[in-house]
């Protein structure tokens, strides 16, 4: 069984998480935008060599900030980001850090991941969902039940539509796609609290509807 841990790293408090398959012997991490010695204790805990992926949601610094650094020192694991996210890391200002006054450290990803990419993870399968908006290479990731959502989708909220590549149509698309899938599934976002999708859809203004056609 899946085993999912968030770490909020950072002055923003990107949400890190830490999965594990213990039947399998496999591991991941969705966005790494800080240093974290707890985070690596766990990955090591659970063996170096076990570490198969850093998924990136987005191009932005609070969720790659620490990417090149935990390649450095686990070199067996592949970082995956949307594709159209990829000269994000390696473009200060598309990933923001310059308009904070940061030095990201470069990298390139192993894996650009795209609508419909699959990617083996022990017995289950990393599913890739394209959502633009946030950033034109945002992405989810469905595991299983559950779907990390970056900054795509929050409780209650959606990401900002007001930076480099951002679009607020795209995001509406993006949105009303998560809305539409079949089933309910356990949401994982890039900041604050976890959901589910029958919450957001009952509740979240921008999965209704009628906002689709009516907000902006």
């Amino acid at each position: 069984m899946i085993k999912i841990e968030c770490f909020p790293l950072g002055e923003i408090e990107a949400n890190c998480y830490f999965v594990t398959d213990p039947e399998a012997k496999v591991s991941l991490l969705v966005d790494m935008g800080d240093a974290s010695g707890e985070v690596e204790e766990k990955v090591r805990q659970f063996g170096a060599d076990r570490l198969q992926y850093l998924l990136l949601t987005h191009g932005h610094f609070d969720h790659i900030g620490y990417a090149a650094q935990m390649k450095q020192k686990f070199p067996n694991m592949q970082i995956v980001i949307g594709k159209e996210d990829a000269d994000f890391t390696n473009d200060d200002r598309l990933n923001l850090a310059g308009h904070f006054g940061l030095r990201q450290e470069h990298f390139t990803a192993d894996i650009l991941a795209e609508e419909g990419s699959e990617l083996a993870f022990g017995t289950e399968t990393v599913k890739v969902l394209a959502t633009p908006g946030h950033t034109r290479g945002g992405v989810c990731y469905v595991l299983g039940n559950s779907i990390f959502t970056g900054d795509t989708l929050f409780r209650g909220s959606v990401g900002r539509t007001d930076f480099p590549t951002s679009s607020t149509p795209d995001m509406l698309r993006s949105v009303k796609k998560l809305a539409e899938l079949d089933g309910n599934y356990h949401l994982y976002c890039g900041h604050g609290a976890d959901t589910t999708l029958d919450f957001e859809r009952k509740n979240n203004m921008f999965m209704r509807e009628d906002s689709y056609d009516n907000l902006y």
